[in-house]
């Protein structure tokens, strides 16, 4: 959990009173709306986050945003405190996007029916708040920055781009299906829970595979919890906005 946390988890837990419906679909801009989704017979919890620019009848760039281990559970509440959800409530100027939330379940990861889950609760987002399909950003980090990857890699055409932080990257079969989508990684140099290793080789694989759209950022002398300094970064909101699927 990085600097700006704190100072917004007690709020965030407790929650954000919905408004009435019809000014934006089910919320108000510049709060979570709570939900649920049923997949193979499970039933998983999420958040939309709307900017508070938010407005029906727009195409609106969305973001699909994995947490990592810490966010875990069912109380859908976790995800709101990650790192992303707090860069865009406290630069919303930065990150004018519907955001999307899921959680994971304990003791599971970013695949199977969970990774089913995550990418359903995007399209219903799309659906029902206007979302730009030609701006649809995927991002993670931790375990959801392996879980972004490997979902990328599975669906390179429902992506504008990718940012990835401090992830292990094992499965090398994702360098075909990535090198052509614009993915920026970043990692700390002294990451001691995900050795930085994984990132250097992954980018080099890329490279050799012939990716121009790689980019790659080592922080020296950081550690694995540097998600705070990478989403409060704005040159990472301006590239990630920059990029646009049929470009």
């Amino acid at each position: 959990m990085g600097t700006v946390t704190m100072a917004l988890v007690a709020w965030l837990l407790a929650g954000v009173p919905e408004a009435a419906p019809p000014q934006a679909a089910g919320g108000t801009p510049g709060t979570f709306v709570a939900k649920t989704l049923s997949v193979h017979g499970e039933t998983y919890p999420y958040s939309v986050y709307l900017p508070p620019g938010y407005r029906p009848g727009q195409a609106w760039p969305v973001i699909l945003a994995l947490h990592g281990t810490g966010s875990r559970g069912t109380d859908g509440m976790r995800p709101r405190t990650q790192s992303l959800a707090e860069a865009a409530r406290v630069h919303p100027e930065r990150y004018p996007a519907v955001l999307v939330l899921p959680q994971c379940p304990p003791d599971k990861d970013w695949s199977g029916d969970v990774a089913d889950f995550a990418l359903q609760a995007l399209e219903n987002t799309l659906a029902e708040y206007g979302g730009d399909r030609k701006r649809v950003y995927l991002t993670g980090q931790s375990m959801g920055a392996r879980g972004a990857v490997q979902l990328a890699a599975k669906y390179p055409e429902r992506f504008a781009a990718v940012v990835a932080v401090s992830g292990r990257y094992t499965d090398r079969s994702v360098v075909a299906r990535l090198k052509g989508l614009p993915l920026w990684m970043w990692h700390g140099e002294a990451d001691t829970v995900a050795s930085v290793s994984e990132s250097r080789t992954l980018v080099e694989l890329l490279k050799s595979a012939g990716s121009s759209t790689v980019r790659y950022t080592e922080l020296s002398g950081l550690g694995h919890e540097i998600f705070d300094t990478v989403y409060l970064d704005e040159a990472v909101s301006t590239w990630l906005f920059a990029q646009r699927r049929g470009k």
